[in-house]
């Protein structure tokens, strides 16, 4: 059967994504070939909160903007995730609806994968089910990590291990010292952290100053790799 045009983008991807490089390289190419190339545009919606989410996405280029907004109209940011990166695995295995929205954040492209043609792969290859079980066991230890650092994890930490673990999941050598370069804005990242944007911005502008980061118009870099390790500690989850 003829490979889909973006199938090399997809595999070079998938290999160098911390969530889907220790997948055999046979198991990465069949997952590449399930892929359908999905674009958005800025802010554009790819699923709704209370919707059926029928699909799994991988972010190929730009990133996925996933929020909610309560009744009185606040917005909570959960995440912008970058390449590499994934959404719907959880629905797709529990069988259950959306509950953010989804939109582009920038020219986003998504490697899009059916929700039937993904629990065939699994049941063709057992062996599958206990990768994507522990990519779900992540999430979950991620998600409760951030909700234990709104308690008792200083800002200047919580916004180092945000950007970390963003710049983990696109593959990047956290571990290095080269400079990571990642998509996001200031005011998406307050949100994320639950803090004011003043104080937000106030913090950046002073890890910017320590030569620690740069940032700039809807990017942040990280410069300082080491100190910036030493800051986040041990506790760096891929999202």
């Amino acid at each position: 059967m003829a490979q889909r045009p973006e199938f090399d983008r997809i595999r070079a991807l998938l290999g160098k994504s911390v969530h889907f490089r220790d997948l055999a390289e046979a198991e990465r190419d069949e997952l590449a070939a399930l892929c359908k190339l999905r674009k958005l545009g800025d802010n554009e919606l790819a699923g709704a909160a209370g919707r059926p989410q029928e699909e799994m996405w991988i972010v190929l280029q730009g990133g996925l903007r996933l929020s909610t907004v309560t009744a009185s109209g606040e917005e909570f940011v959960y995440a912008v995730l970058g390449p590499g990166s994934f959404y719907g695995l959880g629905h797709l295995l529990g069988n259950a609806g959306a509950i953010v929205d989804a939109r582009g954040f920038g020219a986003t492209e998504l490697a899009s994968i059916g929700g039937a043609q993904f629990l065939a792969l699994l049941d063709r290859h057992p062996q599958l089910w206990r990768h994507f079980a522990g990519l779900l066991v992540r999430r979950l230890t991620l998600a409760m990590s951030v909700i234990r650092d709104f308690g008792v994890a200083p800002l200047d930490q919580r916004i180092v291990r945000r950007l970390l673990g963003q710049a983990m999941s696109g593959g990047a050598d956290i571990a290095g010292s080269a400079p990571v370069e990642m998509r996001v804005n200031q005011a998406d990242l307050s949100r994320m952290l639950g803090a004011s944007r003043s104080r937000v911005n106030a913090e950046l502008k002073r890890m910017e100053n320590a030569r620690l980061l740069d940032i700039g118009y809807r990017s942040i870099t990280l410069v300082d790799l080491p100190r910036l390790r030493e800051i986040a500690g041990s506790e760096v989850f891929a999202f």
